[in-house]
């Protein structure tokens, strides 16, 4: 019975291993290959460290379903954070997520993107943008909800998620790992994802 036991808990433990260190081997890569060293690659975002789990806060989809983060475990996900209207930035911020997921040609069906309204459910200069991208998961949630993931995507020493137009990056375990300020480079978002996705075998 201890054998059956004991064999149980290692089969257990090289599963989780499994999963898991795909997503540490790329976070020690990412902190130790120095710029123009192996492979010539650096991070270009912001490291999240430790990685923080998100939990789940009641949301709603455009379509007024019921949406929480887990409903995107397994997949890598791009998170941005804007209000119910859509300005110049966030119109740019969405092109260049957009492009920099194609950019990854068939491995892109690896990656979600998301969009969190903190102001309401989406108005007409958002639901235009939406129309130049489909498969974009568009929510929204009460203040208390929002609050709680305004909380979930602080950083430190990073202007408030509510107004900091950044792009985060989730991966499939639920970790918010990465972050891209206002105005990054499309191109360095592109090198890190490829690295991740051939380094990482989930999502």
């Amino acid at each position: 019975m201890e054998n059956k036991m004991n064999k149980g808990r290692k089969q257990l433990l090289l599963l989780i291993a499994f999963f898991v260190a795909p997503i540490i081997l790329a976070i020690i890569i990412y902190n130790t290959i120095p710029e123009g060293g192996p492979g010539k690659t650096k991070n270009h975002g912001d490291l999240v460290t430790p990685a923080r789990p998100l939990t789940d806060v009641k949301l709603q989809s455009i379509s007024a379903k019921d949406f929480q983060f887990s409903d995107m475990k397994k997949s890598w996900i791009m998170v941005y954070i804007g209000e119910a209207d859509c300005d110049k930035a966030c119109a740019e911020n969405l092109y260049k997520m957009r492009q920099s997921r194609l950019a990854q040609r068939g491995e892109h069906l690896r990656i979600k993107r998301l969009y969190i309204s903190t102001t309401g459910k989406a108005k007409d200069s958002l639901l235009k943008v939406l129309k130049e991208h489909p498969g974009l998961e568009v929510v929204s949630g009460s203040k208390s909800a929002i609050n709680d993931v305004l909380n979930q995507f602080k950083l430190d020493n990073k202007p408030p998620a509510k107004d900091a137009k950044r792009l985060y990056l989730v991966d499939p375990l639920g970790n918010l790992m990465m972050s891209y300020e206002n105005g990054y480079d499309a191109r360095g978002l592109i090198e890190d994802v490829t690295l991740l996705l051939k380094i990482s075998r989930i999502g």
